[in-house]
């Protein structure tokens, strides 16, 4: 404080200022700014690593993701092709070819062509291809392929619909979903590839490929079709079940459609199976791969395709750990408020790619300023 001296005079009271009180005071006024000065830094240090350290469980489950060993496309391709479950082969043989190591390329071109060569035994697939037109059903591609070629020319939908009659003449249980696309068929006339895709529809559902909940909106769709003569809603359908069938072969497709639980969900698996690497994911995750495109955010795919390419164990452990994305990042959600473009995306990108290098430099940083702070403190303690 500043120190006031009263010296009594003839003249009058005087006041005069003690100087060295003065430059005291202002000694202390510097050193408590220095010190507020590093404490404020401190706290808006230790304030960003707090916002960034959310981004920690996700790096670390990266990082045990990436430390599995990836799938082995050619064992488990040679394993398909010893099945005779070709079209899963091909699936497999395929997907490896984007991402197993250059040295394995060899061997996975002659796995193509032995799975190919066995394919194509033409006895096998003329009896097959008889089979599967005459009872629209069958385990192998061509037993598939005779079936949907059957439903393609009409003459299929009139058949399960006589197969159908059959049952209820004889007091056996019907399928309402055959019915139903069977009738819709007969009555609408569909783009080529949407003829297919519910021609798919037809055969899973045959071979009881679809879930209980999906048949039923199938079935819905269909009626609802015939009554409004309006076959928009059962043409997307159609359209997705046959671009699933492109991208992951007809076979494969039935496979993943064992867990589709409604059209949205099919929707959004036959975008995914478009991605590369996609339809080999959703085939080997079954219901987790599925679970994760209904409930993750849409900018979480690349998650499920970097754990698909180390298989199966890959996708349970995303599965297992996939909460840590369910939170949302409160430091990019303040950014998103003011930018409404793709700056925050790529920002919480980026942040999660190096949350472990990005958290060290502001440890270090913190450090630092800790340091700093110490120094500042401790002179004026020494003193007192």
């Amino acid at each position: 404080m500043i120190a006031l001296n009263y010296v009594p005079s003839l003249a009058g009271p005087s006041w005069n200022f003690d100087r060295r009180a003065v430059r005291l005071d202002a000694r202390i006024l510097t050193k408590i700014a220095k010190v507020g000065k590093h404490l404020l830094r401190v706290a808006l240090v230790a304030a960003l690593l707090f916002a960034c350290a959310r981004d920690w469980p996700e790096s670390a489950l990266r990082v045990e993701i990436e430390s599995l060993p990836d799938f082995n496309y050619l064992a488990a391709a040679d394993g398909l092709r010893i099945e005779n479950r070709y079209s899963e082969a091909l699936l497999v043989v395929e997907t490896g070819y984007l991402y197993a190591p250059a040295a394995m390329q060899p061997q996975l071109l002659d796995e193509h062509a032995q799975i190919e060569a066995e394919r194509d035994s033409l006895l096998r697939r003329v009896r097959e291809v008889g089979y599967g037109a005459l009872t629209g059903q069958g385990s192998s591609n061509e037993a598939l392929a005779g079936a949907v070629a059957s439903d393609l020319l009409v003459v299929g939908d009139f058949r399960d619909l006589t197969i159908q009659g059959l049952h209820a003449v004889r007091g056996e249980a019907t399928d309402d979903t055959i019915m139903a696309l069977s009738a819709a068929g007969i009555g609408f006339t569909f783009a080529p590839e949407v003829d297919w895709g519910v021609a798919l529809l037809k055969f899973a559902r045959r071979a009881s490929a679809l879930t209980d909940n999906f048949a039923r909106s199938i079935a819905r769709l269909a009626r609802r079709a015939l009554q409004m003569h309006s076959k928009d809603e059962l043409m997307q359908v159609g359209n997705d079940v046959a671009e699933l069938s492109r991208n992951a072969k007809p076979a494969a497709a039935i496979g993943i459609l064992r867990h589709v639980d409604d059209p949205e969900m099919l929707h959004r698996a036959a975008w995914f199976s478009g991605e590369p690497g996609g339809a080999l994911t959703l085939w080997l995750g079954e219901d987790k791969a599925l679970q994760w495109l209904k409930t993750a955010d849409a900018g979480s795919d690349h998650w499920l395709l970097r754990a698909g390419r180390k298989g199966r164990a890959g996708i349970d452990l995303l599965a297992a750990n996939g909460s840590v994305f369910a939170q949302p990042h409160f430091l990019l959600g303040l950014l998103k408020g003011f930018y409404k473009g793709n700056v925050p995306a790529l920002l919480e990108g980026w942040i999660a790619e190096y949350a472990e290098a990005i958290i060290g430099v502001i440890c270090g940083w913190l450090l630092y300023e800790l340091v700093l702070l110490i120094a500042a403190v401790a002179p004026a303690r020494k003193r007192a």
